[in-house]
């Protein structure tokens, strides 16, 4: 058991056994059978791994829980890297989540999203103009808006309404800035809230296209360049900057070559300036120069305020997991599909949060 965990986790070997006060022999011991951790060395392990101390004493092995996500990368980024301890981590709770949610959407007959499959052969300005349609924000709507906040949580009703579950998790500034894995009842698009609103934006569009094109994918933090080979990557980005800035909205708009008017513009739509910049570029509006000009700063999220009088746990769930999975939840425990237990497992939160939960999330 202990050697699985060790696999899953993508952490070496010398980190596990720096863990619990050990080396590497001492850890091999272990793996063996030639020598036992004592309690305390075993809970620090489990900490290290984020698993249960119960799961040592299971049996076997479960099955594997690798998620068939592959991490993808600009070509002609300056590095490659495997998926982090803490992505997988993540991946892993998104899959049990939505190993639930489809199972759940199936016993409360909830009809399978309407999600085209497409080819990176089909034209991305096509196909964003028949998903911009399905959304009902028109591009007055879109520029009314206040703040890039107000819109994340726009365009996120919007893709839950289609179906697509949307989750936020705290992953840190040097991992992915989302990833998706698709299932026919369950498609699931995570974004990592380390990045700024207008950047979550972009990256919810950006994995819609990997579920569009069935390439579970985690996207890395470098930025396309003019010569980023990856194909479904650059289809992706297209995708995602059409759907969000459609080629009327910037009818008004003609070449553009300082970043002050890429400022503007990008304020208006509520997006990224590298939303806007390969939307210009798309529509010959701008050029690459423009494009990698734009600061590392632009990229950073935004800091301060006061802050308020604190969310409680059922907002702090709800702004994780989002609508739909927790009407999913509180249908399947009105529904007697699955205990009040279960779903206080699942959501982990307290059973007072789940009253309140369950009276703010009307079920239809």
């Amino acid at each position: 058991m202990l050697d699985w965990a060790i696999r899953e986790s993508g952490f070496s070997r010398a980190e596990v056994a720096e863990s619990a006060g050990a080396d590497e022999a001492q850890l091999g011991r272990w793996l063996s059978e030639a020598g036992q951790p004592t309690l305390t060395a075993m809970r620090k392990v489990a900490g290290k791994l984020h698993r249960q101390l119960a799961v040592f004493l299971l049996p076997a092995a479960p099955k594997s829980e690798e998620v068939g996500v592959r991490f993808r990368h600009p070509i002609g980024s300056k590095y490659e890297r495997p998926l982090t301890p803490d992505e997988r981590r993540f991946l892993r709770r998104a899959r049990r989540l939505q190993e639930a949610e489809a199972w759940l959407a199936s016993q409360l007959e909830w009809d399978r999203p309407a999600l085209e499959r497409v080819s990176i052969d089909d034209g991305p300005e096509d196909v964003a103009t028949r998903w911009r349609s399905r959304m009902r924000i028109t591009i007055k709507a879109q520029k009314s808006w206040k703040t890039a906040s107000v819109a994340f949580k726009s365009w996120r009703s919007e893709l839950e309404r289609a179906g697509i579950t949307v989750v936020q998790f705290s992953m840190g500034s040097k991992a992915c800035r989302g990833f998706s894995t698709w299932d026919e009842r369950a498609p699931l698009v995570a974004v990592n809230t380390a990045w700024p609103d207008e950047a979550r934006i972009f990256t919810l569009f950006h994995e819609v296209g990997h579920l569009l094109t069935r390439t579970d994918s985690a996207c890395a933090t470098d930025h396309l360049t003019p010569r980023a080979g990856d194909p479904t990557e650059r289809w992706c980005e297209a995708f995602a900057a059409a759907v969000l800035i459609p080629s009327a909205a910037l009818s008004d708009v003609s070449k553009v070559d300082g970043l002050a008017v890429l400022a503007r513009e990008a304020r208006r739509m509520k997006v990224s300036l590298r939303a806007m910049a390969l939307r210009l570029i798309s529509l010959r509006k701008a050029s690459w120069p423009l494009y990698q000009s734009i600061p590392p700063a632009a990229d950073a999220k935004h800091r301060g305020g006061a802050g308020g009088t604190g969310r409680n746990r059922a907002e702090i769930r709800t702004d994780e997991f989002g609508r739909r999975t927790t009407e999913l939840f509180v249908a399947a425990v009105q529904r007697d599909v699955i205990s009040r237990s279960q779903a206080l497992d699942y959501l982990d939160i307290p059973s007072d949060a789940f009253e309140r939960l369950a009276a703010a999330t009307p079920v239809g």
